[in-house]
């Protein structure tokens, strides 16, 4: 029973008509995010509780690639940044060559109007959470994902979120983020503004990722994929009944 277990509906709709699969035979599984990302939401202040010396902690952890568009955030960053929102945001992630390439490119471009950008680089994973548990909001900025586990892990930790658009984010989201195209740096800045000058949105929408995080363990994903096995094994080996 060769049939396959996607990560989200989106990667079953966009590869079975193209493998010429039968969706009726096939199965949505998602991956789990582990129990140390999880905080409760916090408490949403007003920007104008921040300033320079206890900044805005925005937050982007992600391997630096050509689709994940690091240099559009940090001209996004930039750009609030001039319009005297006091944040800082921290890029964090390995990186690929080319991607890097382009980012400290861009950061070399934006000069000193990179100073609320840093790039941090990868961090081992035993120690993300801590990142999670300091950031007041985070980015994510992929345009092309099977199952978002990032995105996971930042519902999980309880923080409001300004999301690409492109699928399947959405599927995982849904209503808890403020979307953006992530080629567009114009298009982020208006997403994190909107979060920015709105503790409430803020309150509202990590309630709600954090929710919906709760339905994606890792126990959830094994008791799945076993009984969906388990279904294709009884299929196979089903003796027809005798007439």
């Amino acid at each position: 029973c060769a049939l396959p277990i996607f990560l989200a509906e989106y990667a079953r709709s966009t590869v079975s008509p193209i493998a010429r699969v039968d969706r009726a035979k096939t199965t949505v599984v998602p991956h789990g995010v582990s129990y140390k990302f999880s905080f409760p939401p916090r408490a949403q202040r007003s920007i104008d509780e921040y300033s320079a010396a206890n900044p805005y902690r925005i937050l982007y952890v992600s391997t630096v690639d050509m689709y994940k568009h690091q240099w559009h955030v940090a001209e996004a960053m930039a750009r609030l940044h001039a319009e005297g929102f006091p944040i800082v945001c921290d890029l964090v992630g390995p990186a690929y060559p080319a991607g890097m390439q382009r980012l400290t490119q861009k950061l070399t471009e934006l000069g000193a109007a990179a100073a609320a950008v840093r790039y941090v680089g990868a961090v081992p994973y035993d120690q993300l959470h801590e990142l999670y548990g300091k950031a007041d909001l985070k980015v994510f900025a992929s345009s092309c994902e099977n199952m978002p586990n990032i995105l996971l892990e930042a519902m999980a930790a309880g923080l409001p979120i300004a999301c690409s658009r492109k699928g399947p984010m959405p599927e995982i989201l849904q209503d808890a983020g403020v979307y953006f195209d992530p080629e567009s740096p114009a298009e982020i800045v208006a997403a994190v503004t909107q979060l920015l000058r709105s503790p409430q949105l803020r309150a509202h929408n990590a309630a709600k990722g954090y929710e919906l995080a709760q339905q994606y363990s890792w126990q959830r994903c094994a008791g799945e994929t076993f009984d969906f096995l388990a279904r294709c094994a009884h299929a196979y080996y089903r003796k027809p009944v005798a007439s």
